[in-house]
Order: structure tokens, then sequence, then C-alpha cells
């Protein structure tokens, strides 16, 4: 089963962020915009993992969040990946004391890693996905999708834990269900 690990927002952001871009879509660009329903904070895609790995992963996630208190973070500003001359993937960046954060990544990495799951090889960068581009876009267009979304404050979500997801592929595209959620500042997975 293919998962990944994130934090779930507010469905009042989902909404700004869709509004946000949803002009962007209506252009015909070859970009895969994700879902309304499906947008979140992507802290580690892990890939297929044994479905009977899932209570142990969400374990794992429990240890590495006992020490996190919930907090507070800004979903704001636009980017891309790897850059925004040549985009892949579009995403939307947060604002916070990120160190909440990355003290909750760096924890989950240890726990994963332990368990054999690999660490990430590239930097940490807490976002929202909200398109993949598929194809050739034009020069400068990173820069046009940056400036529809700079500036704006999309919400201030208020974190109390973070998610382990399962993702199947349907002709319709992705479809994310939460598998275990698991509370900031001690116990266990919640289904």
């Amino acid at each position: 089963m293919r998962s990944f690990i994130g934090i779930g927002l507010p469905r009042e952001c989902c909404r700004a962020i869709a509004g946000a871009i949803s002009p962007l879509g209506a252009k015909g660009l070859p970009v895969s915009w994700i879902p309304e329903r499906n947008l979140h904070l992507t802290l580690k895609f892990l890939g297929e993992i044994p479905s009977g790995r899932i209570d142990e992963v969400a374990g794992l996630m429990a240890g590495a969040a006992r020490e996190i208190f919930p907090f507070e973070f800004r979903v704001e500003e636009g980017g891309g990946f790897p850059s925004l001359r040549a985009p892949r993937v579009l995403w939307i960046g947060i604002r916070e004391p990120l160190e909440l954060v990355r003290k909750l990544h760096q924890n989950m990495e240890n726990a994963l890693s332990g368990a054999g799951f690999p660490r990430d090889e590239r930097p940490f960068h807490p976002h929202v996905t909200v398109g993949r581009v598929r194809g050739k876009v034009a020069p400068g267009w990173g820069e046009q999708y940056a400036s529809v979304v700079s500036g704006t404050t999309f919400c201030t979500v208020y974190a109390t834990s973070y998610r382990l997801y399962e993702s199947r592929l349907s002709p319709s595209g992705a479809n994310y269900t939460v598998l275990h959620e698991i509370p900031f500042g001690g116990g266990g997975p919640n289904r």
C-alpha cells in the first residue's frame, strides 16, 4: 500500500488555496492540479508499505510526536521544485517558527530509519503540493504562478496531530485515506 505522512489542513484553508489557483487550472496548462480534498502539509513519502507494517509505522510516529506539542503555522506564499524557472512540482509554503515542524520531521526520520525506512535524501522543505507539471510550460510561467499566490496568507493552522495516509490511484486521480491520526504531546494513534 502506498503511504505518506502529513498534517491535515482545515476545510476553509483547502478552499482558499483551491480558489486562488483555480484560474490557473482554466488556462489549459499541462499541470495536474491537486483536488481540494487532497491538500495537506507534506512531511514524508513512505512509498509502498506492506499492510502488516501500518500499525508499526503509526507506533513509531506516536513516539516521534511525544515531545512535540501543538503549534501554529501559516500557509502562505508559493514556489516550485526544483525551481520556479523549471517547476515540476508547484507548492504553497508554510511560515511559523519552523523549529517545531523540523523537530517533528527529525524525530520521525530517526524513528522510521531505525525500523528500516530510508531517510529522505533531499533537504526537508515543508509544503502543500498544489500541482505537478506534466509537460512543457512557457518560460517564466513558474514566476507567474508564484505571483498569483504571493502575498497571500491562506490560513493559520493550529496543528494538534499528524497523519499516516494511504494513497490509491483511480481513473479520476489519487484518493487519500487517513489510516492513523497521531496526536502531538503523547497519546497513541487513532484510526
